[in-house]
């Protein structure tokens, strides 16, 4: 018994010298590193796929559109303001911020542009109908700014047109 109490003492002894070291013993406790783990990836993870909020995801996904060529022009920074004035409701102040955020959220864009579906599957059950084809309808509106929408806008709007209009197929068998 005497060898088993000195036993564990050693271990703990060991795993407090450890810890004292700034050695991360945390493995040990599963609970514990699972949480690290989950809080990491959270942290770690791109803020474009946690939007919870429709109006902001709308607004990231214009603002994709509009940039996806390039920088945006003063064309199409206004048109964004008036479309998040007018259509958004919001007042000049909260528009202007909403786009300053989109543009800050979108950085250099790449991964929003090749993965929309994933800026819209957190919050696809907040969009109501009127919202879904609401948000089509200004993609398409955004991308005539400049002129006639070019290849790269029309499949970054088609591939964003799949995810909030899934394909209804009919129940036949044909």
């Amino acid at each position: 018994m005497h060898l088993l109490i000195a036993l564990i003492t050693a271990v703990v002894s060991l795993l407090y010298a450890l810890e004292r070291l700034g050695i991360d013993i945390g493995w040990i406790n599963p609970w514990a590193w699972r949480r690290k783990r989950k809080w990491m990836k959270q942290y770690h993870a791109d803020p474009c796929f946690s939007i919870k909020n429709p109006l902001e995801a709308a607004a990231l996904l214009l603002t994709a559109t509009a940039k996806i060529d390039g920088d945006l022009s003063s064309e199409e920074k206004n048109e964004l303001r008036r479309i998040f004035e007018e259509e958004f409701h919001q007042s000049s102040k909260e528009a202007s911020a909403l786009l300053g955020s989109s543009i800050y959220l979108l950085g250099s864009g790449r991964e929003v542009f090749e993965r929309p579906n994933d800026v819209l599957v957190p919050n696809l059950e907040n969009f109501s109908t009127d919202q879904k084809e609401s948000c089509i309808e200004l993609l398409h509106l955004i991308a005539k700014v400049g002129g006639s929408p070019s290849e790269m806008q029309n499949e970054y709007i088609a591939k964003v047109t799949s995810v909030l209009t899934p394909n209804k197929q009919s129940g036949s068998w044909r």
